[in-house]
């Protein structure tokens, strides 16, 4: 026996809206790698290799010297222990290092908004993901991490909202109280 159509679109609107409420609020965020300590310690390793070999001014000294630093930020990127994410952001920051063609600014744009939004701090999140998709409009990580951080920041606000309304039925209870104990 078939359900009446309305019914059925009822229902399939209620199950994307619990779909919806998980991702939201799904602590796992948008499935992104997680580097460990030992990946952090080899690539700190091998930037400060690249780094020790700065007599040789060549193209290609360059050229490892910024897939080291920039590997070195992946990992910081991707590493959940404290601290870690701001040497990332630092590492990749525009201006502060000259990058040759080898590691493009939308990967490092992508790899600063990974470091923001495992920090924390969604807004930077948005602008950085923001400026490598305007290097890339279809960059797909970039696509798939902007939602995730558009998610996040809408439970912020919900968390906020719903934070907001316990403190002011506690302001109201105390108002209450107190105006009924003056009677």
């Amino acid at each position: 026996m078939a359900l009446p159509n309305n019914f059925a679109e009822g229902l399939m609107s209620f199950k994307q809206g619990i779909k919806d409420m998980k991702r939201i609020f799904n602590p796992t965020g948008p499935g992104l790698p997680e580097a460990d300590a030992a990946m952090v310690a080899d690539a700190e390793r091998l930037y400060a290799e690249a780094t020790a070999s700065t007599s040789d001014s060549s193209e290609e000294t360059k050229r490892a010297h910024d897939e080291a630093r920039f590997r070195l930020a992946w990992a910081l990127a991707h590493s959940k222990k404290p601290g870690h994410a701001a040497r990332a952001v630092d590492l990749l920051l525009p201006g502060a290092h000259q990058w040759c063609e080898s590691v493009l600014p939308r990967d490092r744009r992508y790899i600063a908004a990974v470091a923001h939004f495992n920090d924390g701090d969604y807004l930077a999140a948005r602008n950085a993901c923001e400026e490598s998709l305007s290097h890339d409009p279809e960059c797909r990580q970039a696509t798939s991490l902007l939602a995730a951080i558009e998610d996040r920041i809408a439970a912020d606000g919900v968390i906020g909202i719903g934070a907001l309304g316990v403190g002011a039925a506690v302001l109201g209870g105390v108002v209450a109280t107190l105006a009924s104990s003056r009677r």
